[in-house]
């Protein structure tokens, strides 16, 4: 049976400035040290801390906005911002400024999210593994079969480790 969960996913369109926006809000997290101890981990930002974020700068990059333009800017309300709150957008997410204006630097960015996200959730290893065959030329469905034939091949390999010379009389 073919576990779904490892099939590679087609990553959502980024064709608005919305769009960009909403999947950074989407995919990147506040850090632990940007949460107070009362926080979920893992929640989104809000509008309010990222403004907060980008007004903190503000004396060294003249660049102040509000959480309500941003909200305007995540809703599509509002579609040509400064280039400077583009810029404060990309720093306070901590990606290229590039990634709003540029369809392949978007679509890096993208890719390169995804993958962090999947190393968060995953062991590395395996991460590591997908990406080797993948840049070997193997589809999607083919690695997911190699990784279940080494998942069952360690279950096999764990199970034969555990018997002891006392179970094999």
């Amino acid at each position: 049976m073919v576990d779904d969960r490892h099939v590679e996913q087609e990553l959502p369109p980024l064709d608005t400035l919305a769009a960009r926006l909403e999947y950074l809000f989407d995919k990147i997290r506040p850090t632990s040290e940007e949460l107070s101890d009362s926080d979920e981990p893992g929640r989104r930002y809000t509008n309010k801390e990222i403004a907060d974020k980008i007004n903190a700068t503000a004396a060294e990059t003249g660049v102040t906005i509000s959480a309500a333009y941003i909200g305007e800017l995540r809703r599509g309300v509002a579609s040509d911002p400064r280039t400077s709150h583009v810029r404060a957008l990309a720093s306070a997410f901590g990606v290229n400024s590039g990634y709003f204006v540029d369809d392949a630097a978007a679509r890096r960015i993208q890719e390169q999210i995804t993958l962090l996200s999947e190393l968060r959730r995953m062991d590395v290893k395996q991460v590591a593994l997908r990406q080797v065959l993948a840049d070997n030329g193997l589809s999607a469905g083919d690695t997911q079969l190699i990784e279940q034939m080494v998942a069952r091949l360690r279950a096999v390999a764990e199970g034969a480790a555990s018997a002891t010379p006392d179970d094999r009389s």
